[in-house]
């Protein structure tokens, strides 16, 4: 878990995937289906060729008519480590970045660990917004 990584193929990060115990589904060669622990779903999206150089975690959810952007403003002043906005579908999307330069195994952990707790607290809070709970 020492090892500092600075070049990794997405086999690589596949297999980082599979030690760290997230169940990651390999979609396209940049593109992986990830389950979290919470059993909310989301993506990983390798950047860089042919090593990747960053990953991008992102999670989607349809079906919240409330949340308008004015809701996810409010997120991103709150929440330092992801960005929320409106997709094409005006759907809520949450995103997080991580550049590989320099990390260790450890951090891609932690990385994704904390992005499973801000999606968590990124549902409750469209469910909030769609109980109009939320102003």
């Amino acid at each position: 878990m020492d090892t500092v990584l600075h070049q990794v193929t997405p086999e690589e990060v596949r297999i980082l995937l599979e030690q760290l115990g997230f169940n990651a589904e390999q979609l396209k060669e940049d593109l992986f289906g990830l389950e979290f622990p919470n059993s909310l779903r989301g993506q990983l999206i390798t950047y860089g060729e042919p090593h990747v150089t960053s990953l991008q975690l992102r999670a989607g959810f349809s079906g919240f008519d409330r949340v308008e952007a004015r809701h996810l403003l409010n997120w991103n002043r709150r929440y330092r480590f992801t960005k929320s906005y409106l997709d094409a579908d005006n759907d809520p999307v949450l995103e997080s970045d991580l550049r590989l330069e320099g990390v260790t195994a450890e951090a891609v952990l932690v990385f994704v660990r904390d992005f499973a707790d801000q999606l968590t607290l990124f549902f409750s809070y469209l469910r909030m917004i769609d109980a109009g709970l939320v102003e």
